[in-house]
C-alpha cells in the first residue's frame, strides 16, 4: 500500500484532491510548525465578485506551536459567515443541494481542531465521490520523505503548485461573468459536477 504525506487544508485544492486519490493511505502532518497564511486554513470559492478566499481564525499563540496543536478561534462567528459565502457563491450551481443538508450539519458541529475539523470535511467530499481513503495523523517530523506532498497546502491564494497539473475545464456558476477559473476548492468541483467529480479528477 502507497502511503503519502500531505499538509492539512481547508476545503482542499482541486490540485490537492488530483494528487491524494493516488494514494490509498493518507499521513496527515501534524508536527510542523504551523505556518500562517497557507492553505491550511484558508479556502478559495468563486461569487458573484469573483475569486474570494475565506480563512478559518486560529487561537493566537505567540510561540510556535505544532499543527496538532492549532485550535479554532470561536470568538467570531466565522462558521455563518463561510457558509454564506458557500451559498452565494453555489446556491446556483446544478449539484449544492444535493449536498448542502449533509455539509452543513457537518459543518457547524464545534470541533476545537484544526486538523480535525479539515479531516472531517475532506472525507465528506471523499464519501460523495466514493473514494474513501486511510488516514492518520503523523507521529514524527521528517524533513524529507518519499511522497511528500505538503506543499500543496503552502499556497496562500489558489495558484497552482505543480507546473505539470492539467485540469480540464467544467462549467462554473458564474462563467457568464468569469473566464474559468482553475483550482478553486474542490467544493467548486463537486457542486458545479456532481458524480463528473471522479472523471475529472
Amino acid at each position: 500500500m502507497q502511503v503519502a504525506l500531505f499538509a492539512t487544508a481547508y476545503f482542499p485544492s482541486v490540485e490537492y484532491v488530483h494528487y491524494l486519490l493516488q494514494f490509498e493511505k493518507i499521513v496527515i502532518e501534524g508536527q510542523e510548525y504551523f505556518p500562517k497564511q497557507t492553505n491550511r486554513n484558508r479556502c478559495h470559492l468563486l461569487g458573484p465578485n469573483g475569486v474570494q478566499s475565506i480563512f478559518i481564525p486560529l487561537v493566537q499563540t505567540h510561540a510556535k506551536t505544532l499543527s496538532a496543536a492549532i485550535e479554532i478561534d470561536f470568538s467570531v462567528d466565522w462558521k455563518t459567515q463561510h457558509w454564506r459565502s458557500i451559498e452565494t457563491a453555489y446556491n446556483r450551481s446544478a449539484f449544492f443541494e444535493f449536498y448542502k443538508d449533509e455539509l452543513s450539519e457537518l459543518f457547524f458541529r464545534k470541533e476545537v481542531s484544526l486538523l480535525k475539523f479539515n479531516l472531517s470535511l475532506l472525507e465528506f467530499v471523499l464519501s460523495k465521490l466514493k473514494q474513501p481513503r486511510q488516514f492518520e495523523f503523523s507521529t514524527s517530523f521528517e524533513e524529507k520523505t518519499d511522497n511528500d506532498w505538503r506543499k500543496l497546502s503552502g499556497k496562500k491564494n489558489n495558484g497552482l503548485v505543480l507546473d505539470d497539473t492539467m485540469l480540464k475545464k467544467y462549467p462554473q456558476v458564474f462563467s457568464y461573468k468569469y473566464a474559468f477559473t482553475e483550482n478553486l476548492s474542490v467544493l467548486d468541483l463537486l457542486f458545479n459536477a456532481g458524480r463528473d467529480t471522479v472523471r475529472y479528477l
